[in-house]
């Protein structure tokens, strides 16, 4: 089955035992926001999203080989 790399960042990480990165498979058709969902990520807590170092949105489909970044509302002061 086709395959994306997904990469995440902070606080992410927790929702997928702590590891920065790892392969899914891709489902037909299916968009970021669903790869997300399927994984227990909360929509909710992403803010900075990329497929292929270009800014993404939750509704973008994926295509097999991309490289998908997903980060965290980021604070500071």
């Amino acid at each position: 089955m086709p395959r994306v790399k997904l990469n995440v960042y902070a606080g992410l990480r927790a929702y997928l035992g702590g590891r920065a990165s790892i392969e899914v498979e891709l489902r037909p058709g299916e968009t970021l926001g669903e790869v997300l969902d399927r994984l227990g990520v909360p929509r909710a807590q992403t803010r900075i999203l990329f497929v292929n170092n270009r800014h993404a949105t939750l509704d973008q489909p994926l295509e097999p080989g991309d490289h998908v970044g997903v980060f965290p509302a980021i604070g500071g002061g």
